[in-house]
């Protein structure tokens, strides 16, 4: 999901200008299309429909798109939970919440160490929609026969260690050369906040992972990984 998302931003980001941020402001309010088209297009190609039909690539016109992506797939992935169990619609749910604090908290962190920049704020706003995509895949294996697969454990656990090198290398803060002299200490406060946060929804999905069907910990674990592995 990392690299997809990547792949939608570099060349959309070449397009973007401030000037048409502010022309084409109007567009992205009138922008109508229902969400059943916009999930049988899939991320991809509705980024590219957006861009056509309202002649928005800049960066304030990606976030809609992207916003209005993430909505259509969240509100499709919240119908298709609501087949499953309460306990298992529980489990969905705080694993969404606890994705997307850990890709959130990782986002804010390559923020700051970057110096700022579009690119690291505007991918947070894209994460939100290819994670949606990702939690389609959670939930379908939460509507499956709860059986043992020690394959899929196995690799839950190894996608767990994982992400918990990339964790605590998160952990180290940067050097912050873009940072003023006089900022220096309050970005490297900001940064180790949002180290906090990301430790706080690692530990939440530890726990997590521990207690679903092994085919669910296994798509949640992968996407763990998938959350702290950007920047590179």
């Amino acid at each position: 999901m990392r690299n997809l998302l990547l792949r939608l931003l570099l060349p959309l980001l070449l397009l973007a200008t401030a000037s048409q941020a502010l022309a084409q402001e109007d567009a992205t309010k009138t922008f109508k299309m229902p969400c059943e088209r916009v999930l049988r297009l899939g991320l991809n190609k509705f980024m590219k429909v957006w861009d056509e039909q309202t002649h928005d690539s800049s960066t304030y016109g990606m976030k809609q798109a992207f916003g209005y992506y993430a909505e259509c797939k969240r509100a499709d992935n919240d119908a298709h939970a609501r087949s499953l169990t309460p306990e298992r619609r529980r489990q969905a749910d705080a694993a969404r919440e606890a994705l997307s604090k850990l890709g959130n908290a990782a986002w804010e962190m390559q923020y700051v160490a970057a110096g700022g920049g579009t690119m690291w704020a505007l991918a947070s706003v894209g994460a939100y929609a290819t994670r949606e995509e990702y939690m389609a895949t959670v939930i379908k294996a939460l509507a499956q026969p709860e059986k043992p697969q020690p394959l899929l454990r196995r690799r839950a656990g190894a996608s767990v260690r994982r992400a918990q090198v990339l964790l605590a290398r998160w952990s180290r803060t940067p050097k912050l050369e873009f940072a003023a002299k006089d900022e220096l200490a309050s970005q490297r406060r900001m940064y180790q906040d949002f180290v906090r946060d990301a430790r706080a929804a690692f530990a939440q999905l530890q726990t997590l992972v521990a207690a679903l069907p092994d085919a669910a910990a296994e798509r949640v674990a992968k996407q763990m990984i998938d959350e702290l592995d950007i920047g590179e």
